[in-house]
């Protein structure tokens, strides 16, 4: 690859969407843990949409809706104890929610947001910006769930594992968070067959322990590398027969984050979220960490960093 091809490096900085709500107060807390590990600052981010909405009979107008969402910037922020040991910078932007933040935290470390878990038939306008970020952006995103405490720590760091093919991505930035956090990395592989052939092979105990014993071999040869690499960081290897997406969200329940991996068609406009993905998303008991099949890794060269400035501290 040329170096003109190369995309930019990611920073030790910490991007972060905010809406006024308590999941986005959660968010905070997340990324302010995240930057202080890193040694990096937190930029808080309100993007107010740039569709104007409107009442029954005028839109409301632009200067309002700024003042609106500095006050939505002022209500995550309140929510939240100060901490002078990690910088905090806020801002107030306008235009497309996922698309800003996408382009806002393309040099980020991770871009973080609060989990929207409510009902479709409530974001049928707004959308679900934690899972158009993780579809789109170009380095990790991590969803936190309202329901989340920074106090509730198991010392263990969860990732699934379906494919060899989208494995180094996945595996690099999961060794990692477990590194820096000093966790236990909890690598699951489940599997499931068509129920027709599913229900066949269920009945057959011998068979089920055969092809369990068969995934973990091929698993281990896998992780082998990032054993290698990363000895210091101790590996559970689970496999499991269970649809991936139940497995993954039952085994949240004790662990601090789960790190999964978004599919790739080969260009970015086909780049989506898979149901496995979207299912955690909803309804994981820990952050989601979703991790581009393709992107600079959270291990940087600092002597070559050239990440430029921080985001502009004006409203714009």
């Amino acid at each position: 690859m040329s170096s003109n091809a190369r995309p930019a490096r990611r920073t030790q900085d910490v991007l972060v969407g905010v809406d006024g709500s308590p999941a986005s107060a959660n968010a905070i807390r997340y990324a302010r843990a995240e930057a202080a590990r890193s040694g990096g600052a937190v930029d808080v981010v309100h993007v107010v949409p740039d569709v104007a909405p409107m009442n029954g009979f005028y839109p409301v107008p632009p200067d309002e809706l700024m003042e609106a969402g500095a006050a939505a910037l002022d209500a995550s922020l309140e929510q939240v104890d100060r901490d002078d040991d990690v910088p905090v910078r806020a801002h107030v932007r306008r235009g497309h929610v996922v698309g800003t933040l996408t382009e806002l935290g393309r040099r980020a470390r991770v871009i973080v947001v609060g989990s929207d878990r409510r009902p479709v038939s409530m974001r049928l306008l707004t959308g679900n910006v934690s899972t158009g970020l993780s579809a789109r952006a170009a380095v990790p995103v991590v969803s936190v769930p309202d329901t989340w405490s920074a106090d509730r720590a198991t010392g263990v760091v969860l990732v699934g594992v379906k494919h060899p093919d989208h494995a180094e991505a996945l595996l690099a930035e999961a060794f990692e968070v477990a590194r820096e956090r000093g966790s236990r990395l909890a690598v699951l592989h489940a599997w499931r067959l068509p129920i027709a052939y599913d229900d066949l092979l269920a009945g057959d105990p011998g068979t089920l322990k055969d092809w369990a014993v068969r995934a973990e071999r091929e698993l281990e040869e896998v992780i082998a590398p990032w054993r290698a690499s990363h000895p210091d960081v101790e590996v559970d290897v689970r496999c499991v027969h269970d649809q991936a997406a139940h497995a993954l969200v039952v085994a949240s329940e004790d662990a601090d984050e789960l790190v999964v991996v978004r599919r790739s068609h080969g260009v970015p406009a086909a780049a989506h979220l898979g149901s496995t993905a979207r299912a955690v998303l909803l309804y994981a008991h820990c952050p989601v960490r979703v991790v581009p099949a393709v992107h600079v890794p959270m291990v940087l060269d600092l002597d070559l960093e050239a990440a430029g400035a921080p985001l502009e501290r004006a409203s714009s």
